[in-house]
């Protein structure tokens, strides 16, 4: 049997990589030009696309398009087009794909109306709510423009590398086949017919690329004819066609106006906070001994062992108090921020950009952990996944154990379940689970699911959300729950992006790390006037052994 000599193996891989080399760098223009990512633009689905016109191409169908210049933006003469899609309805079959259940049945078994607004009008309900989100969209774009920039980055760059590899795979692996099928002595005929016309191989190739850089030059677009109405803001130069331009400057005047009273109110809400943190109350318990925190600025301050969670809930896609988030986050030095739900309005694949403007508001290498909430989807927390949040989906994570909502709430057809359990069928299997795992805190978005577990002992402690009203540190049954109000100030009926109408709340917990119990909670508070407020450190009760615990009888529902 013949064995091939070092040599001959050493040049075949040589061939192999130089084949492979030349495949790539031919196929790259192909890759970069086809690939297109399905994303969103505001609250429209939308559809990217590499081009070499040097412009930005938001494209609106029958309407018109906005071109914007990209040479600030883009290299080497490239452009985007951007196909804008539908706004995704909640609920429909095309977002129901993410929802994991093929059934959908209304949530009749479990009562709502946990608090006088009620948790689930918290973004309202209809018609007009819905076309209020969609501006407030539209103004998020201006707001906070660089979570759309990195979501199309990403999606375009993960397109465009999997078209490059499977090119370079698929040719590669067709040459060699090829050369595998003909075998050396027909190659070595066909390299002998090539013999000597290396000019005309030459030639043809720079006739290629000639005729390639023509037809580039000669099909470049006429120079844009700016639009007077974008002077002064970062679409200046920027040219509409169509029926667009009829109403583009009304259109952006009224974006432009929320975007700029947006960013206004939360620098002041900002420089508030700042203002008051450095005189935030300081007392509380440093352990769940009871001990008295040293003076600030001392080591023992600093040597404490002690966790500090900041715990926000119901943010419903409010970008500005996402700022507050952040900052807090980082001012008190967290060590994890915990979500308790409903960051975003209704759970659509368009307002992924919710989260990703929270993300990319808290410090880079913060873990974060997130709960499904009835305003969310499996599409969302799917999302968080993807972003490196801990999502907790009936499972622990360290100390904590939760549960996804099994609700989806949607304008106009009020809750549906994601699962084949009703919300009371889902609180008792959580009960059982609860029962079987080893956990400190149980985090769930509603605390009428979580009461089971707290009633039967087999949970101690309970965060959650969902009533847009703040509830303890309590008592329930054996364990302790707190009920954190909305973090994104989502008063019923109204829109929730844009300057608060109700106030919103953020918790910051601190957690003893030898016992891995709760010692006590601080509220940070902001008012529709911009104001706040930093609330003393408030104490979380013990839980009470099943053993001593007095006789209760079932609260109503309304207090669950």
């Amino acid at each position: 049997m013949n064995r091939l000599s070092p040599v001959s193996s050493r040049r075949r891989t040589a061939a192999l990589l130089i084949l492979m080399a030349v495949v790539a760098v031919v196929t790259l223009p192909w890759a970069l030009f086809s690939a297109r990512a399905d994303l969103s633009f505001g609250p429209h689905e939308a559809r990217y696309q590499i081009t070499a016109d040097s412009r930005l191409t938001v494209d609106f169908g029958p309407l018109g398009k906005l071109l914007i210049p990209a040479d600030e933006y883009l290299p080497l003469g490239l452009g985007l087009t951007v196909d804008i899609g539908q706004i995704p309805v909640p609920g429909a079959a095309d977002d129901d794909s993410h929802a994991g259940a093929s059934e959908r049945r209304s949530d009749r078994g479990s009562s709502e109306g946990s608090d006088g607004a009620g948790p689930d009008a918290g973004v309202g309900g209809g018609a007009v709510d819905a076309l209020g989100g969609d501006i407030a969209s539209y103004a998020s774009l201006f707001s906070a423009p660089q979570a759309q920039v990195d979501e199309i980055v990403n999606g375009l760059t993960t397109a465009i590398l999997a078209r490059w590899a499977l090119a370079v795979c698929i040719i590669s692996g067709v040459v060699v086949a090829t050369a595998f099928v003909l075998g050396p002595a027909r190659l070595a005929g066909i390299g002998r017919a090539f013999v000597g016309k290396e000019l005309i191989s030459i030639g043809l190739v720079t006739v290629l690329v000639l005729a390639s850089v023509g037809t580039a030059v000669l099909t470049r677009p006429k120079p844009l004819v700016a639009d007077p109405a974008f002077d002064g803001t970062p679409l200046a130069g920027a040219q509409v066609t169509g029926r667009l331009g009829g109403v583009i400057d009304t259109a952006f005047t009224a974006v432009k106006d929320f975007s700029e009273d947006n960013d206004a109110f939360y620098d002041q809400v900002l420089a508030n906070l700042n203002e008051q943190w450095r005189t935030r109350p300081l007392t509380g318990n440093w352990s769940d001994q009871g001990m008295v925190p040293p003076a600030r600025g001392t080591a023992q301050e600093t040597n404490a062992d002690v966790s500090t969670f900041v715990f926000g809930s119901d943010l419903h896609c409010n970008i500005g108090m996402a700022r507050v988030v952040g900052a807090v986050s980082r001012m008190s030095h967290a060590d994890a921020y915990i979500d308790g739900g409903d960051v975003t309005m209704t759970g659509t694949s368009a307002e992924n950009y919710c989260l990703d403007v929270l993300d990319d508001e808290l410090p880079e290498k913060l873990p974060r952990m997130i709960v499904k909430g009835n305003h969310d989807s499996t599409e969302t927390t799917s999302h968080a996944r993807s972003k490196g949040w801990k999502v907790l989906e009936d499972s622990s994570a360290e100390m904590f154990f939760g549960g996804p909502d099994p609700r989806r709430t949607v304008f106009g057809s009020g809750p549906q379940l994601e699962t084949d359990l009703t919300a009371d069928q889902y609180a008792q299997k959580l009960n059982d689970e609860a029962c079987a795992s080893d956990f400190d805190i149980m985090l769930i978005h509603d605390a009428r699911v979580g009461a089971p577990s707290l009633r039967s002992g087999c949970a101690h402690y309970s965060l959650s959300g969902h009533w847009h009203r703040r509830v303890g540190p309590e008592t329930l049954g054996s364990g302790v729950r707190y009920v954190s109000s909305t973090t994104g100030g989502a008063l019923a009926n109204a829109l929730t992006p844009g300057p608060l109408k109700m106030v919103a709340e953020l918790s910051i917990v601190r957690v003893d790390n030898k016992t891995k119990r709760p010692i006590d909670v601080q509220i940070v508070t902001v008012s529709p006037d911009q104001a706040v407020t930093i609330e003393p450190w408030k104490t979380f009760p013990e839980p009470v052994p099943l053993i001593a615990r007095p006789p209760q009888e079932q609260p109503a529902a309304t207090e669950e």
